[in-house]
């Protein structure tokens, strides 16, 4: 449902989901109300029918102290994105406290064909600020690989400024902070200010997977895209958040939020594709 205020806007153009989590062999399942078993890749396509969805991240969340573990997991995602000639594309994951093994891991993913590296500090149970993090981001850098994160955190409330010190002890890094920092949204103007030096490389994009339903349709939508357009439409990315949220509700949500056509076919697609370096 969207409010009086945002009526619903069509949007029938290509989009690219940057968020889902995947019932894989290997993977730790996503508990719903629909259980483990509804969201294989097929019940994904099926839940987009009639939408041109062209490509679809799907991602992992690392184990500790694990790495046989975080191997499989990993390759499960990437025999994915084979199988599906890359329509599904892996973002893989390693532990930041596993030191050199997880480093040896980006390198071995990277080397495989993966698109990017999924972090998450409340899964993970890890510190954004902690040097192991910079290590395993820089790395990641280096082997072009763009890092999503979880960056809503209710149990620190540090984590905002954390996620701007990385970006900028680490400007090579492409970092995606999912959620939009949730109801502390309004944080995110910080890169507006950013964006005002010379030496600021906008090297932060922001993923609107659950937070546009939650907010996209209610008293603070208008605040919502207000901040959003100051962060930069062009460093804003679709995710469903698959199966915590139904793709086709959150397409609906973020296309009646009030974005312009042409913000729309950035969001849905071009940001990403070019992020994430697919062709056209």
């Amino acid at each position: 449902m969207v409010s009086a205020r945002n009526p619903a806007r069509s949007y029938g153009g290509k989009i690219i989901d940057v968020h889902t989590h995947l019932q894989l062999p290997g993977v730790f399942p996503i508990q719903t109300s629909h259980g483990p078993e509804r969201h294989r890749p097929a019940d994904y396509l099926r839940s987009v029918r009639q939408l041109d969805v062209t490509h679809v991240a799907a991602l992992v969340i690392a184990p500790r102290s694990d790495p046989a573990r975080t191997r499989r997991m990993n390759d499960s995602v990437l025999e994915l994105s084979n199988t599906s000639k890359g329509r599904f594309f892996s973002l893989c994951s390693v532990h930041p406290a596993d030191g050199d093994a997880a480093l040896r891991e980006v390198d071995r993913v990277a080397k495989a064909g993966a698109r990017g590296l999924k972090l998450h500090p409340n899964t993970q149970n890890f510190d954004v600020a902690h040097a192991s993090v910079k290590r395993i981001v820089a790395r990641a850098a280096l082997r072009h690989l763009p890092v999503l994160f979880d960056a809503y955190s209710p149990f620190d409330a540090n984590q905002p400024g954390k996620f701007v010190q990385l970006a900028m002890a680490v400007p090579t890094a492409r970092l995606i902070l999912a959620h939009a920092h949730g109801p502390r949204f309004s944080e995110l103007l910080v890169y507006e200010i950013l964006a005002r030096y010379e030496w600021w490389k906008r090297n932060v994009w922001v993923d609107l997977s659950v937070i546009a339903s939650l907010l996209g349709a209610g008293p603070f939508a208008t605040q919502f895209l207000w901040v959003l357009r100051k962060v930069g439409f062009d460093r804003l990315l679709f995710g469903s958040d698959y199966p915590l949220d139904d793709p086709r509700k959150a397409v609906e949500t973020v296309a009646g939020m009030g974005f312009t056509s042409e913000e729309l076919g950035r969001v849905f697609y071009e940001n990403a594709k070019d992020l994430f370096g697919f062709r056209a």
